[in-house]
């Protein structure tokens, strides 16, 4: 016997575990609070699972819950796609709505190039796009946040897929204008340990002693590095010319896979494989891995960098 699940408590379920909030979560629905804690509490009774916990006064949801999320976003993606085909669409562009988080290295110029490639070509396809902590990403697409996540690291859950979409190349980097604090390196916050693994992955067992400085932005980081607050680890290509930055000697570049992750399901939407082919075929050529050819041990092969080096003894001849 099937069981029915009315919209009415789906949707509340959908709204709360996107909130994680009964407060807003009800604001949201134009409901009170007791109304929505009773519509979940039905819920819960039909499918005789509990979908939320309260875990250290936050709202969590239950390996049940989270299924019943994954649900709810696959039979929106499908109702979205069903009745843009049922109105008449015969355009072949793509409506819909979608959420993608990614750490702060790539999402100005790795995602940002790529969807904007796929929303222009589809003007009723829309998207929230956002950064987050590199600990977090996997966790956000797991519990239902986000419907798609790029990070620096495999995600080991089952049923999360693992598409790897390029490298990110890290070199070490000094002002070329100050020679102050060169012991001092910057990270984005002192749970960042990047630096350490950058010196572990020139040596395998040693880091120098280091002062710290921290700033979040990636691009504030690399501007901290101009001003001369320290040395730095950052992805080669965010790097130009007109940054009075310069790559230190001595070091290879550290290489870190970047994987594209998102829920194995049987059926993928058109919006959900436009996505997904769209961040495979349109990543940009620095972190295409057949485009790479750094050789171990060797030089950054990037012309950025090179003019930025140029610039710099052009400058100490003057």
């Amino acid at each position: 016997m099937r069981l029915p699940l009315s919209s009415p408590l789906l949707e509340s379920f959908l709204v709360l575990a996107r909130e994680l909030n009964f407060s807003r979560a009800a604001d949201l629905l134009h409901i009170t609070q007791p109304a929505l804690t009773k519509r979940i509490q039905n819920l819960e009774s039909l499918l005789g699972q509990s979908l939320l916990i309260r875990q250290y006064g936050a709202l969590e949801l239950t390996e049940s819950g989270r299924i019943l999320q994954r649900y709810g976003a696959a039979l929106e993606h499908q109702e979205t796609e069903l009745l843009a085909s049922l109105v008449g669409e015969r355009t072949g562009q793509i409506a819909g709505f979608f959420r993608i988080v990614t750490f702060s290295s790539a999402l100005r110029p790795i995602v940002l190039p790529a969807l904007g490639h796929l929303l222009r070509a589809n003007p009723k396809m829309s998207c929230h796009a956002f950064k987050a902590e590199v600990e977090v990403l996997h966790e956000m697409l797991i519990d239902g946040k986000v419907d798609f996540c790029i990070s620096l690291s495999e995600c080991e859950r089952a049923g999360i897929e693992n598409v790897q979409i390029g490298i990110e190349r890290d070199v070490l980097i000094e002002s070329s204008r100050y020679s102050e604090r060169g012991s001092c390196y910057i990270d984005h916050d002192p749970r960042d340990n990047f630096t350490e693994k950058f010196f572990l992955s020139q040596t395998g067992s040693t880091v120098p002693r280091m002062e710290r400085a921290y700033f979040d932005d990636i691009y504030g980081l690399i501007d901290a590095v101009s001003e001369g607050v320290g040395r730095a680890v950052v992805p080669v290509h965010l790097l130009r010319p007109d940054m009075d930055v310069r790559v230190v000697p001595g070091f290879r570049p550290f290489e870190v896979p970047v994987f594209l992750h998102y829920h194995h399901q049987p059926y993928y939407t058109r919006l959900q494989q436009a996505v997904i082919e769209t961040l495979l075929l349109h990543c940009p050529p620095l972190l295409r891995t057949d485009r790479i050819g750094v050789p171990a041990g060797g030089a950054v092969a990037d012309d950025a960098l090179m003019a930025a080096q140029s610039r710099q003894r052009q400058r100490a001849q003057q």
